[in-house]
């Protein structure tokens, strides 16, 4: 799935349609995150993380995901390269107007004459048959051209073969703003982060939510919404949902996709189907482990307005029932079209 998806990344960027989110970005958690995502590996190898995560980087404008992307491309390649045993370092910290994220490793290093070409696409040092290490020479690729969108510039050093080697990424400050970071209590480590949320604790007071899912993550999302205000119920099937929306009322529904029976297609087409007096127009939010892009617009084809991503943080979840009820708070008629969110994390 993560070839796959850096193919895709690579089509997007070729093509002019890698597209990035807004948003205000506490770039400490998404840090955070990214280790998360290579911890198994680094574990696997026995290899030592070192971290150095400074206080009070201000706020940055950009987008989480994508970020966070670029410093799980930059630890996997480390991680990859370098032998059991060794140690991979990541250090965030701010640099006059930047902030500055530095992976280093223990590894391999980078040749010389190999150096120049480390971010070119499908760039591999040892491109034969009987290589130790896979992959398509893109997650660096794709790091740079991130970086690259958010204004900043990356780099990479070598002393030399066996030496180690060093990844920096610059992002500029200007746009940022001092603000203390966000609450992160709470927030699964396995999704996307960062992004500055209002650490209010009754976020969804008032807010009748209805959550469609056979899986017992439901109970999960019940009990997250219900601390923060929110009037909860579940349903396991198209079907109960459907019938939910009428007597529930809901303000918003976060439903899963694949179900047995019907999926959750099924369920939105037939949602929008009722007319508004008996819930067709209530606003609903994808809930889903299909992360991939095709999978977003599909969803969003049919009828939903926003599509999250399973695993996904408190935050999140938070922010994508926010988002769907902002053009009509609770006690308001509906609008027939709320924007559209992404709200996916890459693979």
């Amino acid at each position: 799935l993560r070839l796959v998806e850096e193919l895709l990344d690579v089509s997007r960027i070729v093509a002019g349609k890698l597209r990035l989110q807004d948003k205000w970005v506490d770039l400490a958690p998404v840090v955070a995150a990214a280790l998360e995502l290579v911890k198994a590996p680094a574990e696997a190898k026995s290899l030592r993380i070192a971290t150095d995560v400074a206080a009070a980087i201000p706020l940055f404008r950009g987008d989480p995901a994508r970020l966070q992307q670029v410093v799980a491309n930059l630890l996997t390649n480390s991680i990859k390269l370098t032998p059991d045993g060794g140690q991979v370092g990541v250090k965030l910290d701010r640099v006059d107007g930047t902030a500055r994220i530095t992976v280093t490793d223990t590894g391999r290093g980078i040749d010389p004459q190999f150096l120049p070409r480390i971010f070119d696409r499908f760039a591999q040092e040892d491109g034969s048959h009987t290589r130790s290490h896979g992959g398509l020479g893109l997650g660096l690729s794709i790091a740079r051209h991130i970086v690259e969108l958010h204004g900043g510039t990356i780099q990479a050093e070598s002393p030399g073969r066996d030496l180690g080697a060093t990844f920096t990424a610059t992002l500029p400050l200007r746009d940022a703003v001092d603000a203390p970071p966000p609450d992160v209590s709470g927030v699964s480590d396995k999704a996307e982060v960062g992004v500055h949320a209002v650490p209010d604790a009754q976020r969804l007071a008032a807010v009748r939510v209805l959550v469609v899912d056979d899986d017992d993550v439901r109970e999960d999302i019940a009990d997250l919404l219900a601390r923060e205000g929110a009037e909860v119920t579940t349903r396991a099937s198209v079907e109960a949902g459907l019938a939910a929306v009428e007597t529930f009322r809901p303000d918003v529904i976060l439903c899963d996709i694949a179900m047995p029976g019907e999926d959750g297609y099924s369920f939105v087409r037939r949602l929008r189907a009722l007319d508004g007096a008996r819930g067709g127009d209530t606003p609903a939010v994808a809930f889903t482990a299909l992360a991939g892009e095709r999978e977003r617009e599909q969803c969003l084809a049919a009828g939903f307005q926003a599509h999250l991503a399973k695993p996904a943080t408190r935050d999140a979840v938070l922010g994508a029932v926010q988002s769907v009820l902002e053009p009509h708070p609770p006690g308001l008629p509906p609008v027939s079209s709320p924007p559209l969110l992404k709200m996916t994390v890459p693979g």
